[in-house]
């Protein structure tokens, strides 16, 4: 949509006279203002109405988020091929497991969390009616 803007210039004095005043407006150039054209909207819309905008920016995005990863997993095997990141991870993960296994044998953390479950399991409609009962009495 194109406007055009012209500037009237005031009368402040009886010596202009309307055909000076009309040889001023005709010898000035107009200008036209483009921000925005018509055509370029219309297509939007159409493009947004028929859903092909929306795809292209999902496809956009889409290809954004993969070159993302692509861009991640090479960093990360340059980093592990340089600082051999996953030969250390995987000795943290072995000496922390060894470490664990070592409490549980000590403690006996495993076999008492096996009995708790399988009591509390055996005991459930008693545990529940108990909780709906003290919730009852809660109201009071």
């Amino acid at each position: 949509m194109a406007t055009s803007l012209q500037s009237i210039p005031f009368l402040f004095s009886s010596k202009y006279h309307l055909s000076t005043h009309q040889r001023a407006v005709s010898k000035r150039h107009v200008a036209t203002i483009k921000a925005f054209r018509r055509s370029d909207f219309d297509g939007f819309t159409k493009r947004v109405a028929s859903g092909e905008a929306w795809r292209d920016v999902w496809r956009s995005a889409n290809d954004g988020f993969e070159q993302l990863l692509f861009e991640a997993k090479k960093t990360a095997e340059r980093l592990d091929r340089q600082y051999s990141v996953s030969r250390r991870l995987t000795s943290v993960v072995r000496s922390g497991t060894d470490r664990v296994r070592e409490l549980d044998r000590e403690f006996e953390i495993g076999r008492r969390w096996r009995s708790f479950t399988l009591d509390f399991s055996r005991d459930w409609p008693r545990v529940c009616i108990l909780s709906n009962i003290l919730g009852f009495l809660q109201l009071f």
